[in-house]
Formats: C-alpha cells, structure tokens, sequence
C-alpha cells in the first residue's frame, strides 16, 4: 500500500458517523496492510485534540498487522500484528488522559484487541464507570483474557450489570469464551436462566452446556419445543451431550428425542 493510499483510508475512517459501515472499511484496510507509515500517522492521531481522530487511531492501531504473505493467503492464516509493545503503552498513556467518553470506548476495546496481559489492570477499575457504553467496552475487551482470575472476577460482576448488553457480552465471555469453571460460575449461568433478556438467557444456557452441566437440559429442552430453537443452539446440544453424533439430517424432534433419551429423569414427562 502506498503512503497516498493510507492518506486517503485515513481520511475516509472520519467521514459519515463513527459506527458506520464505510469508515470502519477503510479502518480495516489499514489494518490489514500495516507498515511504519501507517502506524506513525495512528500514533500521531493518538495525540489529536480531535476526540474522533483518537478514537481512530486506537481503532487501526490496536489490530495493525504485516500484510499477509502469499502462503497466509492461501492457507487463510492471520497475519503477525505488529507494533504491540509501542501500541500498548500509547494506549496506556491515552486513556490515563482521555476526557471523550467515545474516544474512551475505543481505546477500551483496543486493548482486549491488542491481547496485552498488562490491560486487565487498566481495564478492571472502568468496570464501574457509570456509562454503560464504557463498561460494555471493558465486558468486551476482558473477553480477550477470559483464562485470568481478575478478568473472571470482573466479568462475573458485569454479568449482574443493569444493562442488557453489557450482562450479554460478560456471560458470553465467560460461557462460551471461557473455559473457566467453578461451582459459583455455574449458579451464575443458572441465575441468568431466567434473565429478562433473550440473548443473556441464551448466553448462560450454552456456558452451562458447554460444562456438560445437566441443568441445561430443560431450557434447552423448552426452546425447542416453543419453535425458537436455531442452529446456535445445537452447539449447546452437542456440548451437553457429549456425544459424537451425525446431525445433517436432525430435525426439532430428533433434538427433543435425543434429550428424553439422555436425561428421562430431568425432563417432565413427555406429551
């Protein structure tokens, strides 16, 4: 990529607004093709007293990587981020100065992209931040570091969080991201069974399959026979039973059979 090419995608990462499609297009192009001249105009975008041009910055830096080489291509590999350690301490010093709430998201969620083990420290004390697009942010950055007991910790707190997103994202980090487990984690799953949001419920359904935890199986069992049951949930289904089983052809009622067959004494009786 040339430097008039980078110009150009730099320029076109601040036109429309911050979450449209088209910016973020161009964001991931400089990303994909990272080299020395596109990670020295992030950084000095990082310094901007323009709140978006931070937001950017962070955003193209926090994924930067060498353009792929002709077997990554072929074989579908990523390609080597590069600029980690500089990166990291950037966002590092932009956060502990940042006074723009969307400029402060992005560099939340630039530091679970980056996958630096010192951001949890960072991360950790914005978990109580009063804007809930903050603290979506650290619930999706932490997901990053899903295998670190304060990353856990954390995310199981935002999982009680009175925002819908935020409980989504923290049960999602922790049920399927996640390969922690523990008696409280899975009274948490249990307790967010119930929970007023679809996708959380669904969410703490698959973390308690995914632990092949037998309370599963009634609201796995519940979401077939109400008609809403979808592919996402025979993820759930083969994790809970455990089986290597041949699903092209099941239907609704073959799940539903296979349930009864494996849990007779946890389900009611059959209608």
């Amino acid at each position: 990529m040339s430097n008039e090419e980078a110009e150009a995608l730099f320029a076109a990462t601040l036109a429309e607004s911050y979450d449209d499609d088209e910016p973020w297009k161009a964001v991931s192009e400089l990303r994909a093709n990272g080299n020395q001249y596109i990670f020295e105009n992030a950084v000095s975008w990082c310094r901007s007293t323009e709140p978006l041009k931070r937001a950017r910055g962070a955003d193209i830096l926090c994924q930067l990587r060498a353009p792929k080489t002709p077997e990554q291509e072929q074989t579908r590999k990523s390609a080597d981020p590069i600029f980690v350690p500089e990166s990291f301490e950037i966002l590092t010093r932009m956060i502990e100065q940042e006074t723009d709430e969307q400029a402060l998201s992005s560099e939340l969620f630039s530091l679970g992209h980056l996958g630096h083990v010192g951001s949890i420290p960072l991360l950790v004390p914005y978990s109580a931040h009063s804007s809930e697009d903050i603290r979506y942010a650290v619930a999706c950055a932490l997901g990053c570091f899903t295998e670190n007991p304060d990353a856990i910790r954390t995310l199981s707190q935002l999982a009680d969080d009175p925002d819908d997103d935020v409980r989504d994202w923290s049960l999602f980090a922790l049920g399927t991201q996640s390969n922690a487990d523990s008696p409280e984690l899975r009274e948490l799953f249990v307790r967010h069974l119930d929970d007023p949001h679809l996708n959380a419920r669904e969410e703490a359904l698959a973390g308690l399959a995914k632990r092949q935890d037998t309370r599963a199986a009634l609201p796995l069992l519940r979401l077939m026979e109400s008609g809403s049951y979808s592919a996402h949930h025979t993820y759930d289904f083969v994790a809970l039973v455990g089986e290597n089983l041949d699903l092209d052809d099941w239907g609704t009622e073959d799940f539903i059979d296979a349930l009864y067959a494996r849990f007779t004494d946890l389900l009611p009786p059959r209608k």
